[in-house]
């Protein structure tokens, strides 16, 4: 019933070999001011997920820490095993093309380094675009994912269209950067929605509804903590 890619590992490598793969992730955490925040918070949001929806341990629905990787995935990925699940989560950071001059395309940046690779944990928007998906709903619990490059006649290309195109009729996104918390309650309140039989269009305004009535706390009534958030797709 689920799978979820939360609280990856960020860390510097040492300085030893200064082999290509160590430089190239320096090099990304010098460019985000010189380190990419832990989120700890989101593997107790899919934990909680993982428990609304009662997904069975021997499905491995959590890949945290280390295993959110893009190794992982794209390992689920070839053994074919990725479109086995109705709801995919990515709780972790997004990055676009604004924000870092050298990136190309939207991504989601996963453990870094890569516990396989070693090297940077970039899951692309062309990543994306090779995933098979058979997932009802993807939910992308990250930074900015609903933004992309403009391309006349098509529209917005980002990671919204990529994941449709992998083959889930329906993906949860960000309008803006978003705060770890408020995030964190919207989508645990959404997902509580969703097991009630609510529809995904339904359960989405639901659990802003809560947020912008205060009853997960005064401090998130503001619509920047319950607002970003948008479905794309089939809301039935």
């Amino acid at each position: 019933p689920f799978l979820a890619f939360a609280n990856p590992i960020y860390e510097m490598p040492n300085k030893i070999d200064d082999t290509v793969e160590e430089i190239q992730v320096r090099s990304i955490y010098n460019i985000m001011r010189g380190g990419i925040a832990p989120l700890p918070e989101t593997e107790d949001e899919v934990t909680r997920i993982k428990n609304i929806l009662m997904a069975p341990a021997n499905t491995h629905p959590l890949q945290i820490q280390e295993k959110a990787s893009r190794s992982s995935l794209l390992d689920l990925n070839a053994k074919g095993t990725l479109n086995n699940y109705r709801y995919i989560s990515f709780a972790c950071h997004g990055i676009i093309p604004d924000d870092i001059n050298w990136l190309n395309q939207p991504s989601l940046i996963l453990s870094t380094p890569d516990p396989v690779t070693g090297k940077i944990g970039l899951l692309t928007m062309s990543d994306v675009f090779g995933l098979k998906l058979n997932a009802d709903l993807v939910a992308l619990s990250a930074c900015n994912t609903a933004r992309g490059k403009i391309v006349k006649g098509e529209g917005v290309m980002g990671l919204t269209r990529a994941f449709m195109y992998a083959g889930t009729p329906s993906i949860t996104v960000n309008l803006w950067s978003v705060e770890t918390i408020s995030a964190q309650k919207l989508s645990v309140g959404y997902f509580e929605t969703l097991q009630k039989g609510k529809n995904k269009a339904e359960a989405l305004r639901e659990s802003k509804l809560r947020l912008l009535h205060g009853e997960a706390g005064e401090q998130f009534t503001a619509p920047f903590f319950w607002a970003p958030t948008v479905l794309f797709g089939d809301g039935k």
